[in-house]
């Protein structure tokens, strides 16, 4: 090769490497200041409060929201210190918590919380804030990134959330007291009337007992007199007073019947037991149902109100089995216990339907079951029926105590 060329050519190649050099430079320098006005783009239009600060905590920039919307200018806050900007001048506790957890996240430890801040013009709101370390492709700390969201609002929301609650539940809590006092009031109505019932009943079957049964009595003897006298009577006038004395031992019988079903006597006179097995007897004879009750004998005598509430019970009890359950059995069983007192009743017969047990368990089914369980709870007691194919348990628990302690007694 020509040593002229050669001169040439070297001479060419630091001028081609200059303007390479030179190119590469100035497309970088287009690249970073892209960059940079993306950066900057997204920073200033972020719709959260967005900072950059030196890891002693010194602010280097913060976008437009930190400024603009708070009412500070750039010179009021680039180049001081974070915690001691216009944001916290009337919080030291926040002051203290952004300082720590300043030197916190430049050991790389992010923090966040809900901290007042002020605005400009010193109005107070509430802001989500976090403090984000930011490392280099070493993984080295190099600056800190502090964000935050307004969440005055919704705070607010919240607060006026609770108070609505707050009241709502006052004003449930106070018409609940009501219903209470109102439901109080008509259980002792219903109580009430339930004694007056009972003391009717008591008086009706002392007035069969008394009046109409001594009537009978006269008819009877008088009757007897006219039966002496008989076979002066023609054959179809003797048939009639014959008759007659016959329907007036039958009327005797069923009046006494319905004066001791209104009322038992051996209820007020001896007690419950006596009264329990004269019915349940009776009701076994009329039934046809094969009944067996067990009571203790030493069971004493209880409070009038609980003997009448056991002796309807057992009443009504016998009467569903007999009229829905179609069993041939039955048992009553009566078991004192400490301060309370258990009446078992349990047939083997169709059960109650699922849909209907929850309304008779709650007394809102049936005229008889209703006057129950109001009589049960008045006495402080609790009702429960379990009912399938296999047959029907009515469980009624009674507190000796409170029902002696319930009015009512004569």
């Amino acid at each position: 090769m020509d040593p002229n060329k050669r001169k040439k050519s070297q001479k060419r190649k630091p001028a081609q490497q200059r303007t390479t050099a030179a190119e590469r430079e100035r497309r970088l320098t287009a690249e970073a200041v892209e960059a940079t006005a993306k950066f900057r783009a997204l920073f200033d239009q972020s719709p959260i409060f967005s900072a950059v600060m030196s890891l002693d905590g010194i602010i280097i920039d913060a976008n437009h929201l930190c400024l603009d919307a708070c009412g500070y200018r750039a010179e009021e806050v680039v180049g001081r210190l974070f915690w001691e900007c216009g944001w916290w001048r009337f919080n030291k506790d926040a002051q203290r918590k952004i300082r720590a957890a300043t030197a916190q996240a430049a050991q790389g430890t992010p923090y966040r919380e809900e901290l007042l801040y002020h605005w400009a013009d010193g109005s107070e709101r509430v802001v989500d804030f976090a403090l984000h370390p930011v490392r280099d492709d070493q993984g080295r700390v190099i600056f800190l990134h502090p964000t935050g969201t307004d969440i005055t609002e919704r705070k607010q929301a919240e607060e006026e959330l609770r108070n609505a609650r707050a009241e709502l539940e006052k004003r449930v809590q106070e018409r609940t007291a009501e219903l209470n006092k109102s439901n109080h009031s008509l259980r002792d109505l219903s109580a009430r009337l339930l004694h007056l019932r009972d003391q009717e009943a008591r008086r009706i079957a002392r007035e069969l007992h008394d009046s109409v049964g001594q009537l009978l009595a006269a008819i009877n003897m008088n009757l007897g007199v006219v039966n002496r006298q008989i076979h002066k009577l023609d054959e179809a006038g003797a048939r009639a007073v014959t008759e007659s004395a016959l329907l007036v031992e039958q009327i005797s019988g069923e009046i006494r019947t319905i004066s001791h079903l209104l009322h038992p006597p051996l209820l007020d006179e001896i007690g419950l037991g006596s009264a329990l097995h004269w019915y349940v007897e009776g009701f076994a004879e009329r039934s046809k149902i094969k009944i067996q009750l067990e009571i203790p004998k030493d069971l004493g005598r209880l409070p009038t109100d609980m003997e009448t509430a056991i002796f309807r019970i057992v009443q009504e009890c016998l009467t569903n089995i007999h009229r829905h359950s179609g069993s041939k059995t039955a048992s009553i069983r009566v078991i004192p216990g400490d301060h309370r007192i258990l009446v078992l009743a349990q047939d083997c017969g169709k059960g109650i339907p699922a849909e209907k047990l929850q309304a008779t368990s709650e007394g809102r089914r049936g005229v008889g079951f209703r006057g129950m369980a109001e009589r049960i709870r008045y006495l402080g007691g609790h009702l429960n029926i379990h009912s399938d194919r296999n047959g029907t348990i009515v469980t009624v628990t009674l507190p000796v105590e409170q029902a002696a302690e319930a009015v009512g007694t004569d």
